[in-house]
């Protein structure tokens, strides 16, 4: 079986499926990298944990990347040990009228029809290992619900709505409107407030307006240590929107009451149909997303899951393992429209010498090897198994585990 420190990890991004056009990512870098496409901007930071990237990147004349992100060593992923993150600041466009993919809400994206997952453009049924349905069955009830698609197709793919899968969610729409209503109880309200105070409440609304409109909400916010960065909410506008349509703000401590940055209560309120409803990602406004977790290791390249670790390479000789790229991609479900596309792709770094009988005699005997290694587990593996094993691990964190079937 080849070795993880054989391979380097790539990473490129573009807001469409042509890789000619996607631009390589400085991964754990501070700087966002700024796409643009048909169905908006998007700001982009990819961090990977004990990253071993390319030696260089010729094509941006630059050092290594770093090997980490202070963006791991704060809160929530220390505690969660997150291995790996897609930070993204998305301002979505209006669609072009005479391209014929208007959108069915004029004002944005529907919580149903934005979608974040998978997809690959050949098949994998052939290179699914053993086990590997009874971790998708982990994956869809302990990470994202959401998740719907076809391991198995021509195409295989696996989707979720951008508001139950992405971690941290963050609404930027500047200044919450004031209705006028408002404006009435200012005005009938002179018996119980005295003139100068409503002059004095009048000059401060009125500074803030203008110091409101001169500032873009729609601008990434970015930390000079981990680039992107934003809690789950929004800014005052995003926050008071999110209540009005019932989306809940920060996930509070159980112990402390302390808000602790999660999303977790409005992934789990984003399932069902009526919140999707109700939520619209909005044309020309800002949004942070954010994407995280542990269970890809990067540096050994591992899929860890409760109660299931499976060691990528022995299921991909070499030449397959170049091939298959893992691809991220953010769409419109009904449209099609494609808004960014972030690709993962394993590039050999130590190959042996062209044109040696040896050489050859050795790769032919590692792939002999690796043959005989990926029949072992099939007998073995036993997804019930795995299912009570994740169900005792899950169980031991005071998760619950009522719904794993």
């Amino acid at each position: 079986m080849p070795s993880p420190d054989e391979y380097r990890i790539l990473v490129s991004a573009g807001t469409n499926y042509d890789p000619a056009t996607h631009m390589p990512v400085r991964v754990n870098s501070a700087k966002p990298l700024h796409l643009s496409g048909p169905g908006g901007d998007v700001w982009l930071n990819v961090r990977i944990k004990n990253y071993r990237g390319p030696d260089e990147h010729p094509e941006l004349g630059e050092t290594p990347d770093p090997e980490s992100s202070p963006y791991f060593e704060t809160e929530p992923h220390k505690t969660n040990d997150d291995t790996y993150g897609i930070g993204a600041w998305f301002k979505p466009k209006a669609p072009d009228s005479e391209s014929g993919k208007a959108a069915e809400d004029e004002k944005g994206i529907s919580g149903t029809d934005l979608q974040w997952g998978n997809d690959f453009d050949e098949p994998l049924r052939d290179r699914l290992p053993p086990g590997f349905g009874a971790a998708l069955r982990i994956v869809k009830w302990w990470i994202d619900p959401g998740l719907e698609g076809d391991p198995y197709a021509d195409k295989p793919y696996l989707y979720g709505p951008a508001l139950s899968s992405f971690n941290r969610v963050y609404a930027a729409l500047g200044e919450p409107e004031r209705s006028k209503g408002d404006d009435d109880d200012d005005d009938d309200n002179d018996e119980d407030n005295d003139n100068e105070r409503k002059d004095k409440k009048k000059m401060s609304d009125k500074s803030e307006r203008s110091e409101n409109q001169k500032k873009d909400y729609t601008q990434p916010p970015v930390r000079d240590d981990c680039g992107l960065w934003f809690d789950e909410g929004g800014d005052a506008g995003g926050r008071e929107w999110r209540e009005s349509i019932g989306a809940p703000g920060e996930d509070t401590d159980a112990t402390s009451g302390d808000a602790n940055g999660n999303g977790k209560a409005r992934m789990k309120w984003a399932l069902g149909a009526d919140a999707k409803n109700k939520w619209v990602w909005k044309y020309g406004q800002g949004y942070g997303l954010d994407f995280y977790n542990g269970y890809l290791d990067f540096a050994d390249l591992t899929l860890r899951l409760p109660g299931f670790h499976l060691p990528l390479l022995r299921y991909y000789a070499s030449d397959k393992a170049e091939k298959t790229a893992l691809r991220y991609v953010l769409r419109h479900r009904g449209t099609g429209q494609v808004y960014l596309v972030v690709v993962f792709r394993l590039v050999r770094s130590v190959k042996p010498a062209e044109g040696g009988d040896d050489d050859k005699e050795d790769e032919d005997e590692d792939e002999d090897e690796d043959e005989d290694e990926d029949e072992e587990p099939a007998e073995d593996v036993d997804d019930d198994k795995i299912i009570e094993e994740a169900r005792r691990k899950l169980s031991s964190q005071d998760i619950n585990t009522d719904d794993v079937d």
